[in-house]
């Protein structure tokens, strides 16, 4: 039974890079180990599927994330985004209209898999859209009122499923902060946001003037000591 259909993500495929940076993104570890699914249940079949899609697409924002041009980098995303809700806001009524409970057990019909799937996966995807990036993500979403509506139910309705866990419970808590769809912690900071990167830069420059004066006092205090006229001993 086929539980993840070939959705419109195919799209990151096109995102092409060098034969040796698509070498260097392709990561083994990063793969889900093939489990046993003979008595994997409808939910944990489709968490074993899941997982390995989550896989395909950390790498291709990933590979969104290292185009250097912002106008080239800024209509990916915006293609990506604008498909992603047009799903997203489709599944959600269908999800809606079918009476799926969180937590239950998934349904046997396979067009009611597609729209649970197309949920999480789209969830996913734009957790790592808004986390790595934030900045043109941001842009295109945060004025979009509709939008907001359709990703808060999705990262709810995705929350209580139980289809998050491990790294994907942790993008989730963690793009929900950034969306502000719940209190930041304390210590939250997302290293990609331009503001932060600058403020990094400007902290850099700091530290590195602090330690070129600590270098300078100390060369002119060894310039100061030796043989000196007058005082209680060695005097001429």
């Amino acid at each position: 039974m086929q539980l993840i259909n070939v959705t419109w993500l195919t799209l990151l495929v096109f995102i092409s890079l060098s034969p040796e940076a698509e070498a260097e993104a392709e990561d083994k570890d990063r793969i889900p180990k093939k489990q046993n699914q003979t008595n994997l249940s409808r939910k944990g079949l489709y968490k074993y599927g899941f997982d390995v899609k989550r896989a395909e697409q950390r790498e291709g924002v990933k590979r969104i994330q290292r185009i250097k041009d912002y106008s080239k980098r800024y209509k990916m995303v915006k293609t990506l985004v604008d498909k992603m809700f047009q799903i997203l806001m489709a599944a959600k009524v269908k999800v809606t209209e079918m009476g799926y409970i969180p937590g239950e057990e998934f349904p046997e019909e396979q067009a009611k898999l597609d729209n649970l799937g197309h949920v999480f996966e789209n969830v996913a995807l734009f957790g790592d859209l808004i986390l790595r990036c934030p900045d043109v993500t941001h842009k295109l979403y945060d004025s979009n009122q509709e939008w907001k509506v359709a990703m808060n139910w999705g990262f709810m309705f995705s929350n209580e499923t139980g289809i998050f866990e491990g790294v994907n419970a942790k993008l989730l808590h963690l793009a929900a902060q950034e969306l502000e769809m719940i209190p930041n912690e304390e210590n939250f900071l997302n290293p990609y946001k331009e503001a932060t990167l600058k403020a990094q830069e400007i902290e850099k420059l700091k530290m590195q003037e602090e330690q070129y004066k600590r270098k300078e006092s100390k060369k002119k205090k060894k310039k100061k000591k030796g043989p000196r006229l007058g005082g209680s001993s060695g005097e001429l």
